[in-house]
């Protein structure tokens, strides 16, 4: 149970208190139903195995598939980015077969993705792998999210979608604790334990594959500064690790399999118009033309660039910048720990803002956090970047999920919530090519860094955007649930 005031209207089950001339209700969370929870469980393990790879993603492609810098970060930001446009087609599918089907055929292409992605690193099953692991997961995005809206009781939509959001980031915090540990640990630990026959193998067929003068350079860097034999063993066995972990969400994507099979079911969809896959698809084009909402989309592309970066520049920031040894998914956890501990809280902090001011006020905090990456450019630095980042995070994504849904028209909630990930595409699509560029020129494996400049880049587009948003709330005006203009 949780504390939440509500006007005196509004009346919910629980137990009845006075405080401040409001009304405070204790709500049992019991009146969100089985299916609801069902669908974060499910969504709990997607994201387990998702931010477990994607943390190590574009080092993977650099040091254990032998892409370079600029095209490893490419490809980790258009894999990621079609994540986010896919889920288009794929929520308005999932609108027509059922959300239910739509899962089942997810964690098929998930499982399969996965498990090509660990056990063939080469770069042409790479792009196979990463390919069905982006339409897996694009069935997954507004399939769990429109559940989380259609079976949230009438008025708790943005309680729900605070829940929802709070699990997702259980689901990344723990994906990247376990990254750490198979990337950093598992080598150490099997390394001591005398596996001759898989320290073979790995000597053959991990690189690097011998001592370079790149790899003196980079070893006396480290704190402390390392034998160069040493440091090479040590990048062996992560990049073995890092075929661990791929494996590890290829297991995940299998139990989120049986979890659909055993415990989801379909939403109620009683009273929803049901409409041919030709009009489902003329849909999906018409929302296009609706400019007021696009030009929402793209603004919000500003906060999106800014927060992929999480993953796209800040984990090689860290081991190139700061250190090898240091726990980079650990820093990187920081964010959904934050955003674990503190999403309820604030989702009842800002509650009574308006929808557009709230997603501004952590527009504005995660901009102050890009400001800080580049003052502080040290290991605390990073951790409390990070902290804030998060705090503008768990402000924004909540109320920006509840408030597209809401303008949804009935049996098009997938549809909707499908576009609503568009501002990541966006936000990807040009992100991944200008952070491939300044990662390269400002943060390079050896010789000049300048990092801050990179982190005032990604600051300045964010004041861009926040500037945007103000233009459009006084031109524009806030939607209603109706998808009028106020």
């Amino acid at each position: 149970m949780f504390f939440m005031d509500f006007p005196l209207e509004k009346r919910i089950l629980g137990e009845t208190r006075y405080s401040t001339g409001r009304r405070q209700v204790t709500m049992d969370l019991r009146i969100f139903p089985r299916t609801f929870w069902a669908a974060n469980t499910i969504e709990l393990f997607e994201r387990l195995a998702y931010y477990g790879m994607n943390i190590i993603l574009a080092i993977y492609l650099t040091r254990r598939v032998g892409y370079s810098t600029e095209f490893a970060v490419r490809i980790t930001s258009w894999f990621i980015a079609s994540l986010y446009l896919l889920p288009i087609p794929t929520g308005a599918i999932s609108d027509k077969i059922g959300f239910r089907n739509g899962l089942f055929v997810a964690f098929s292409l998930l499982t399969l993705g996965y498990g090509l992605l660990g056990v063939f690193p080469t770069k042409d099953m790479v792009l196979v792998s990463l390919a069905l692991i982006a339409l897996g997961g694009a069935f997954v995005k507004p399939v769990i999210s429109g559940t989380v809206k259609k079976t949230s009781p009438e008025g708790f939509s943005r309680i729900g979608f605070s829940i929802f959001y709070m699990v997702v980031n259980i689901g990344g915090f723990s994906g990247k604790i376990v990254a750490k540990i198979l990337r950093q640990d598992l080598g150490r630990w099997i390394s001591a334990s005398g596996y001759k026959a898989l320290q073979d193998w790995i000597a053959v067929n991990v690189p690097p594959f011998r001592v370079t003068e790149d790899i003196i350079t980079r070893a006396a860097e480290q704190t402390p500064p390392m034998e160069p034999q040493a440091f090479l063993e040590m990048l062996k066995w992560q990049g073995f690790g890092m075929q661990a972990i791929c494996v590890f969400s290829m297991a995940m994507a299998i139990v989120a399999l049986l979890l659909v099979t055993f415990m989801y079911r379909e939403p109620d969809r009683t009273g929803e118009p049901v409409s041919s896959m030709k009009k489902t698809f003329v849909d999906m084009f018409r929302v296009v033309l609706d400019w007021r909402f696009m030009s929402f989309i793209v603004i919000f592309a500003g906060f999106d660039l800014m927060f992929w970066q999480l993953y796209l520049s800040v984990p090689l920031y860290i081991t190139r910048h700061i250190s090898e040894t240091t726990p980079m998914a650990f820093i990187v956890a920081i964010n959904p720990g934050m955003i674990i501990l503190f999403q309820m809280p604030v989702a009842a902090a800002v509650r009574k803002m308006p929808p557009i001011a709230t997603m501004a006020l952590g527009m504005g905090i995660s901009t102050v956090a890009m400001v800080l990456l580049g003052l502080m450019p040290t290991l605390v630095g990073a951790c409390i970047s990070i902290a804030v980042f998060a705090i503008g995070e768990m402000t924004f994504a909540p109320r920006f999920l509840d408030y597209v849904s809401s303008m949804a028209p009935k049996g098009k909630v997938g549809l909707y919530l499908g576009y609503a990930y568009l501002r990541s595409f966006i936000a990807l699509f040009a992100g991944g090519f200008l952070s491939g560029k300044l990662v390269a020129r400002y943060v390079p494996e050896t010789g000049l860094r300048e990092p801050f400049k990179m982190w005032f880049v990604f600051a300045a587009i964010g004041g861009v955007a926040l500037i945007a948003l103000f233009i459009y709330n006084r031109t524009v005006g806030e939607r209603t649930e109706d998808g009028e203009s106020q």
